[in-house]
């Protein structure tokens, strides 16, 4: 295993410039950082926290990033993880950055200055900065070597969530999904769409692009004007297949008659009860649970899990 010496030597600095870039503590060039920073990265080095935590004053302060509350996967997740926290004897800051990828960097250098204890991070920007030893968690997100990912099985859920609405009679099946902007696991959603339509042997009808939270309405009216003849579609999240629902009876398609329509995640039910929508759901309780285990795994300097899959539940609804 990696220590500070031979990272020092790797970067060509002095053991003193390797503990300021990682304490964020005292100046260092950028030149004599960005040598640290691929160092640590080369050698997968990640400090000793427990013999850190003996010399730094913990805040109690765990902060989460998610694009915004005002949506029901985020704000359901949010509130799981605030009382299991809680009641691990942690704090939780809640950081909505749809918009500002600023506000992600300065809750991320109250991190490295070691002036919050930890972070889950359900975000849709780019951090290239960020160090593994860092006490940071994510959910579905991939960040790098050294920073767990918990997510759900979200290839073989979608696979067979098509081949579902093939054996109920749906030909012309389409997929609608927001595309992130970083590399996530939900990126398997539409893997998995596309392997099952070839194995099927049926035409692609897919809307795949980046789109902000908040915009799932107009993105289901722009999946019609394409694809008008869809009799089946997997949407990529609760709230699209409820756009998607509600423009297929603006447009006098009748659901499930007409249209068979499945989502990912399950949860859109305590918020709309009507039409309850045929879903592969997540287990918020288990995936939560399991962020914040490995998030005090690393707090705490011990052994963690690269990556840990939850699996989901099918639920039918009256839309299949």
């Amino acid at each position: 295993m990696a220590g500070i010496k031979d990272v020092a030597r790797a970067a060509g600095v002095g053991i003193g410039t390797v503990s300021r870039v990682l304490n964020s503590s005292g100046y260092v060039s950028e030149e004599a950082r960005h040598k640290v920073q691929a160092a640590v990265q080369e050698l997968n080095y990640s400090p000793n926290f427990r013999a850190q935590s003996l010399k730094r004053q913990h805040s109690g302060v765990v902060g989460l990033f998610v694009p915004t509350i005002h949506h029901p996967f985020f704000s359901k997740v949010a509130q799981e993880l605030e009382n299991m926290l809680d009641r691990s004897g942690y704090k939780m800051m809640l950081v909505c950055s749809q918009d500002s990828v600023e506000k992600e960097k300065s809750v991320i250098h109250l991190l490295a200055q070691n002036r919050m204890d930890g972070a889950i991070f359900i975000t849709h920007h780019q951090h290239n900065d960020i160090m593994p030893s860092y006490p940071i968690v994510t959910l579905d997100r991939h960040l790098g070597k050294g920073i767990p990912c918990i997510t759900s099985d979200n290839y073989e859920s979608t696979y067979r969530a098509v081949e579902l609405l093939a054996e109920r009679g749906c030909r012309r099946i389409g997929y609608i999904g927001g595309k992130p902007s970083v590399h996530s696991e939900v990126e398997k959603r539409v893997a998995a769409y596309r392997d099952a339509m070839k194995k099927l042997g049926f035409a692609e009808r897919c809307l795949y692009e980046e789109i902000r939270h908040g915009e799932e309405a107009v993105f289901a009216e722009k999946y019609f004007a394409r694809f008008p003849d869809a009799d089946g579609i997997f949407a990529s999240g609760d709230v699209l297949a409820h756009c998607i629902c509600r423009e297929a009876q603006g447009r006098g398609i009748a659901v499930p008659q007409q249209l068979k329509v499945i989502a990912y995640d399950g949860i859109i039910g305590t918020w709309i009860q009507r039409p309850s929508i045929t879903s592969i759901r997540q287990d918020i309780h288990k995936l939560s649970e399991a962020i914040v285990v490995e998030l005090l795994k690393k707090i705490r300097g011990e052994p963690f899990e690269e990556k840990v899959v939850v699996p989901t539940l099918f639920v039918e609804g009256e839309t299949v």
